[in-house]
C-alpha cells in the first residue's frame, strides 16, 4: 500500500515568497519600445529570465516587460555589454526595439528584437 502524499514543506524548507508583478508583462512579437534598464538573473527552470523596463515610442507610457527566450536574453546581454549600464541594470545609452517573431530552419517559432522601422 502506498503511503499518503506530503506536503512540500515537509520534503524541502519553503522558499521565500516573492510579490507577483502584476505590472510586468510577457515581452510578445510586435511590441515597439525604448529600453531603459535590464536585469538578467539565473532561473532553474529557463536557466536565465530577463526583466526589461522601458517606455512606449509614441506615448512615452512606462512599460514593464519579462522573457525567458533565450534568443532575446543573449541580445539583451549583448546590448548591456554594449551600452554600458550601472549595478541597477540603468543603461547608459537607451535602446530604441522591435520585438519580432522568426522561424528557424527547424520549423520554431521564437522572438527576438530589431529596429523599428
Amino acid at each position: 500500500m502506498t503511503p499518503p502524499p506530503v506536503t512540500l514543506s515537509k520534503l524541502i524548507p519553503p522558499q521565500e515568497k516573492q510579490e507577483p508583478e502584476n505590472d510586468r508583462y510577457q515581452l510578445s512579437a510586435g511590441i515597439r519600445f525604448v529600453i531603459t534598464d535590464i536585469l538578467v538573473a539565473p532561473s532553474e527552470l529557463y536557466k536565465k529570465f530577463a526583466k526589461i523596463n522601458g517606455y512606449d515610442l509614441i506615448t512615452g507610457q512606462k512599460l514593464k516587460y519579462r522573457t525567458t527566450s533565450a534568443p532575446v536574453i543573449q541580445q539583451l546581454e549583448t546590448i548591456m555589454k554594449v551600452a554600458g549600464h550601472d549595478e541597477a541594470g540603468h543603461l547608459k545609452q537607451e535602446v530604441k526595439v522591435l520585438v519580432t517573431q522568426v522561424k528557424s530552419k527547424a520549423g520554431r517559432a521564437y522572438l527576438q528584437l530589431e529596429d523599428p522601422a
